[in-house]
């Protein structure tokens, strides 16, 4: 069960690899502290705490999971996950993540705290390397109570690499990492410098990262999947007091390539993939982080000042029409953390405010491009949410957040709504170790400055019209869960995490894009018409996942399930965008006195023919992945290799929420030198 704050260590560390080698001439009392297994920290929940006193569903992938892995875009990073998907794949820039069958502006994504707020029609959200990333986290479930509008699906936290975390004891290092991926002949050199004092800490990490077209199985080329990547991360903290810290981060990211301006058209064959851009893709984000944490129980600081930009250049590779679209954001996120006792209950109560501005600008041979309108919004929220610890058995967490929002576009009425998110979960410890965990959790989204405003041709003779009049989407979540925690179960040094969760999620007001034809009477048939956007539909998805790991410093074992159906409650119709059942096996030994480490991983998605009438059906896949790491203890642990074959049987498969193939066979090979 939750403990007080002074007790939970902040530890960054693995889910599965977290072994260093070992050497024979320590004592066993050294070895036996070094084989201690590690602390998963989370901050999710807005309040940094131990993985395993969360009743929460939220999943985690750590640095050592992303090298072991060797991960190159967003699948990489969340599709491993239970009940999350990627979708617009195997395009980098097109790529999104689909949180229980919502993905789209349905799921709210930060990095170190900053909202990417970026959306516009085929592309994708977030654009950011992998290969800077310390931590990934999903909270998986609808949580505007704490996160605002936009968090019907989820939350996606991403933190990236700090001096702290990559130096351990040292008080300076590096790294040099050289790759190469067999699909798309892919090329990847990276160096991180880092540093730290008594009064703090910097860290600075640039990537270069090539590769052309990849295949899929049968050996066909799936046309614009080239990337040129280049991103960097500089990021420093100053720590001037023992109660303060202050940390800067500065990350940008570049992708220059060609890609069809519908990003997830198939492009297989010739002309297949419509409309071809030349474009470059640039995305900074500079975050301020000030932690004020004084030794008494009333204050616990934590604020974020930031600034974000997205900016893309395409030229029609045709005709060289030459459209920008940008988006800035700039935002505070401030919360605080006080400890209270009333009688024989503890609590922990979290008061928050948030508030950003997005200014959206499109451009089209200079002039104004009315499919991405210039628009800008701004939202300002209040929350509060109050951890109740009755006794050593029973945990309720009560929350409330309010959400007013204001958005305006040239020329258009301005529109200003609130709105009120509610939350209430409880936790009850039936035994050591297993806990049950029941909760109902609100979200909503507020229609986009594109929803609401968008104009001009959509394709051919058919136009945009705006509609100011569009309604929120509402989701309401029931959930219950059954978890287990511990350590020690079946050996000393072993520890089990394991989590089934149920959960029925209800939308209200689904916001979907209408497109009505208009044929002449006469004359050739040139399509006309209108799109537009409208409250259509309610939804409810329900679902299940199952998640296990078993860890020991010999070897571990990790199960991922999951299962989806939604439905269109308007027309009875299955709802479109719910991937298929999925199952992950994987499993590894760690040999050599934890130099070698040896593994495996089964995938299994079922079909999906659960669509829309007239929708596009999936068959079913069985991917196996092999991978291996090794730190020659000869290098002094300083050399780190890793290997791995995806897809071993160079299968052909299409994801159900992609349009086109995924990549077959891929052998890849990473290099690391710590200096």
């Amino acid at each position: 069960m939750p403990q007080h704050r002074h007790a939970i260590p902040f530890i960054a560390a693995s889910l599965t690899l977290a072994l260093p080698a070992q050497a024979d001439t320590r004592s066993d009392h050294e070895q036996v502290a070094s084989l201690t297994l590690p602390t998963i920290v989370v901050e999710s929940t807005r309040v940094p705490t131990a993985l395993d006193q969360l009743g929460a569903p939220i999943a985690v992938r750590d640095r050592a999971t992303l090298d072991r892995d060797q991960a190159a875009n967003l699948a990489d990073v969340l599709d491993r996950m239970p009940g999350v998907d990627t979708s617009g794949g195997p395009r980098t820039t097109a790529l999104q993540p689909v949180i229980r069958g919502l993905g789209g502006e349905r799921v709210v994504i930060r990095v170190d705290g900053a909202r990417q707020n970026f959306a516009s029609g085929h592309k994708g959200r977030v654009f950011l390397d992998p290969f800077l990333l310390e931590q990934v986290e999903v909270l998986r479930g609808p949580a505007s109570s704490l996160y605002g509008s936009g968090a019907l699906g989820g939350v996606v936290n991403f933190r990236t690499r700090d001096a702290e975390s990559f130096l351990g004891d040292e008080d300076f290092g590096g790294r040099i990492t050289a790759g190469y991926q067999g699909q798309g002949s892919q090329q990847l050199l990276s160096a991180i410098v880092a540093g730290q004092g008594e009064r703090g800490s910097w860290l600075g990490s640039v990537l270069q990262r090539d590769q052309s077209d990849l295949k899929d199985g049968d050996g066909d080329t799936i046309r614009f999947t080239g990337d040129d990547i280049t991103s960097g991360l500089l990021k420093g903290t100053l720590r001037p007091g023992p109660d303060h810290r202050l940390t800067l981060s500065l990350q940008g990211f570049r992708d220059d390539h060609e890609i069809p301006s519908n990003a997830t058209a198939s492009g297989t064959g010739e002309g297949s993939a419509g409309i071809v851009v030349d474009r470059r893709t640039d995305s900074r984000s500079q975050t301020l982080r000030y932690q004020f944490t004084p030794d008494n129980d009333w204050v616990d600081l934590d604020a974020t000042v930031y600034g974000n930009q997205v900016e893309l250049e395409e030229t029609r590779v045709d005709t060289d029409r030459y459209d920008e679209t940008r988006l800035r954001t700039v935002g505070v996120d401030l919360t605080n953390t006080s400890w209270l006792r009333t009688g024989d209950v503890d609590h922990q109560l979290l008061v928050g405010l948030e508030h950003y501005r997005d200014r959206q600008q499109g451009r089209r041979d200079g002039d104004r491009r009315p499919q991405y309108p210039d628009a800008r919004q701004e939202i300002t929220g209040v929350f509060v949410t109050d951890r109740i610890l009755i006794g050593e058995r029973l945990e309720i967490s009560p929350g409330l957040r309010y959400d007013r929002f204001n958005k305006d576009a040239d020329d258009q009425s301005s529109i200003t709504e609130s709105e009120w998110s509610r939350q209430l979960t409880a936790t009850y410890g039936l035994a050591p170790g297993w806990d049950l965990f029941g909760g109902y959790s609100e979200a909503f989204r507020a229609p986009s400055l594109t929803n609401l405003y968008v104009g001009g041709v959509h394709f051919g003779n058919n136009f945009f019209e705006p509609n100011p009049d569009l309604k929120p989407e509402k989701a309401r979540n029931k959930e219950l869960g059954l978890s287990y925690n511990g350590q020690g179960v079946w050996q000393a040094q072993d520890q089990v995490r394991a989590r089934l969760s149920i959960y029925q999620n209800d939308v209200e007001d689904f916001i979907d894009q209408r497109v009505e034809m208009e044929m002449p009477a006469f004359g050739p048939p040139i399509p006309g018409g209108r799109t537009y956007f409208e409250n259509v539909e309610d939804a409810r998805l329900r679902g299940q996942e199952l998640e296990f790991q078993y860890l020991h410093p010999d070897y571990f074992v990790a199960v991922n399930a999951s299962r989806i159906r939604g439905d269109n409650r308007t027309d009875g119709e299955p709802l479109s965008g719910v991937p298929a059942d999925s199952l992950s096996l994987e499993g590894g030994v760690h040999v050599m006195a934890g130099q070698l480490t040896l593994g495996g991983r089964l995938t299994r998605a079922w079909s999906q023919g659960r669509v829309t009438d007239g929708g596009e059906t999936t068959d079913g896949y069985t991917l196996t992945d092999l991978f291996m790491t090794l730190q020659p203890a000869v290098a002094g642990e300083r050399l780190q290799l890793d290997f791995g074959i995806d897809n071993v049987t160079d299968k052909t498969y299409r994801p159900h929420l992609a349009s086109i193939n995924d990549p077959g066979r891929n052998v890849k090979i990473q290099a690391s030198y710590r200096f």
